[in-house]
């Protein structure tokens, strides 16, 4: 009978674990080299909308506004003939209108699905509306709970990063169509999953949430689309948005501009956005994504050793509510 050299077999399991933690090790390196400290501290936000301290974006232009987090938690189709729905959110192009926020339900993936403005069930809507006359997306993510019995927990879940102009107001759609266009694809998950906003370029424009919606402004926007099927009925789907915003202040608010908050970095979006996902951080946090979580740790993690950001207790991958 052969015989398992149990020395070497350990030997090989160390140094695999060794080698990936290098590895980590000198991709965290390479992104805290490739930025500089207001650079890199926009990546963590950008990385960790929920938990990290607040900082201004590194966007173009002289603009500079206060900043502000919120969330919002609500269950989607929960209707007693509703087992599938959507949810689309472009959290960069607040408006009275409230297309920011799209979302549908009804009995099956087949159906077709009317989208309907939401936009009061996005963080700090009624807020912007009634205080700022020009405000921009600095960082969001969005976190999906199955609200159902484990016993039950039934059907698939869609998700991922797209563009404003995907779903629109008033739409006629389908879950079957929208599955597609959506990169990540699992069953109804029994842990929350976290997807995390990424900027485009006009994400880095303010623009006046008192106003009606624009489909060409909206359209150039980053998004956070979500589509589910075959949940049991009367359930729905939990989300958690959450939103880091940028704004300036309406006269007679009693609250003066901020024209000196701009970040001081030397790096564009492309540059932060570019050095995070050379890292291998894949703007999603799920069963499927365990890399990317403890990714996104270490580099947190790297950051504040670099810069001092972060508090005494140390970073820890997952979710928070």
């Amino acid at each position: 009978m052969a015989k398992t050299n149990k020395s070497k077999t350990s030997k090989n399991k160390k140094t695999s674990a060794k080698s990936k933690a290098r590895a980590g090790g000198s991709q965290v390196r390479a992104l805290v080299r490739s930025l500089d400290a207001p650079g890199t501290q926009y990546a963590r936000l950008l990385m960790d909308p929920c938990n990290a301290p607040l900082v201004h974006p590194v966007y173009s232009g002289a603009g500079a506004g206060f900043l502000t987090r919120g969330d919002y938690i609500v269950t989607f189709g929960a209707g007693a003939t509703e087992a599938a729905g959507f949810i689309h959110w472009t959290p960069g192009y607040v408006n009275s209108s409230n297309t920011h926020l799209i979302a549908g339900a009804g009995a099956s993936g087949s159906t077709a699905l009317t989208a309907v403005a939401n936009g009061a069930n996005s963080p700090l809507t009624s807020w912007l509306v009634a205080n700022s006359f020009g405000c921009r997306c600095v960082a969001a993510c969005a976190k999906i709970i199955y609200p159902g019995a484990e016993q039950t927990r039934s059907g698939r879940i869609h998700y991922g990063q797209t563009l404003g102009g995907l779903v629109d107001n008033n739409d006629s759609i389908t879950v079957d169509n929208l599955a597609p266009t959506l990169t990540n694809f699992g069953r109804t998950p029994n842990e929350p999953i976290e997807i995390l906003w990424k900027p485009e370029d006009a994400d880095q424009e303010f623009n006046d949430p008192a106003a009606a919606a624009s489909a060409p402004l909206k359209d150039r926007k980053s998004s956070v689309t979500i589509a589910w099927a075959g949940i049991p009925v009367s359930t729905g789907m939990t989300i958690q948005l959450t939103a880091v915003y940028e704004w300036t202040p309406k006269p007679g608010q009693g609250i003066g501009n901020n024209p000196t908050g701009k970040n001081t970095s030397a790096n564009t979006l492309d540059h932060v956005v570019d050095a995070v996902q050379r890292t291998g951080f894949k703007w999603v946090r799920d069963s499927m994504a365990a890399f990317s979580r403890d990714m996104a740790g270490s580099i947190l993690g790297a950051v504040a050793q670099q810069f001092g950001l972060m508090p005494a207790r140390p970073y820890r991958p997952g979710l928070s509510f």
